[in-house]
């Protein structure tokens, strides 16, 4: 029996927006949903779209491939801030290859975390049937989302550039500052600590998805 995970995410105060704030952000959306529909395309079952309003959604090959993608809309989309509720499980296709057209508990569960999400005000809840991994993985991305609220946005474009560059040489380089000002800039912002908790949850998501590949595993 093959799981899927699905995504479900909206923008947060979107309602707060003023009419040409709001079509402005919408086209925003639309262009970082191509790109991430053509960057993780082998890793996509069925291609993000925007649902309903502020909403929009996915369907992934893999719940190990959650926390790259979420990471590329939260980069993306910004300094708009979003909203991911994600749930693993069964899914009926009927005859279609597009999200809305899709239901089952995976799709239940990804709307039950959406709205854990905005009720509890977090960034990012999962849910599965795995109640121990709901836990593990949601406590350390409350922790992540926790450091990150107090980034400014050049705490967030430094945190970015470094991991695509891999040195503070390189990212000093790039900027045109000092090796030592961006060691104190990912240091006091504790971006280095959010970098190496983003890698747990990188190893934690694809020991998941090998567990859920054995049928023992499978509910």
């Amino acid at each position: 029996m093959e799981l899927f995970t699905v995504i479900i995410s909206d923008i947060i105060g979107s309602r707060k927006l003023n009419e040409r704030e709001r079509h402005e952000w919408q086209l925003f959306l639309k262009s970082s949903i191509v790109q991430i529909n053509e960057k993780f395309s082998d890793y996509i079952e069925a291609p993000f779209m925007i649902t309903k309003g502020d909403e929009f959604q996915g369907v992934l090959k893999k719940i190990g491939s959650v926390h790259s993608i979420v990471m590329e809309f939260e980069r993306l989309i910004f300094p708009l801030t979003m909203r991911f509720g994600v749930g693993h499980g069964m899914i009926q296709k009927m005859g279609s290859t597009i999200p809305i057209e899709m239901d089952g508990p995976a799709f239940h569960r990804a709307q039950a975390a959406l709205n854990i999400a905005k009720k509890k005000k977090k960034v990012i809840v999962i849910e599965t049937a795995n109640e121990f991994f709901n836990m593990q993985v949601n406590t350390i991305y409350q922790l992540i989302y926790a450091i990150k609220e107090r980034w400014s946005d050049i705490s967030y474009n430094r945190y970015w550039k470094y991991q695509e560059c891999g040195t503070y040489e390189r990212v000093a380089q790039e900027e045109g500052v000092s090796i030592q000002a961006v060691w104190d800039s990912l240091h006091n912002s504790h971006a280095m600590d959010v970098i190496r908790a983003e890698q747990a949850i990188r190893i934690i998501l694809c020991e998941q998805a090998i567990q859920y590949q054995q049928p023992d595993n499978i509910n």
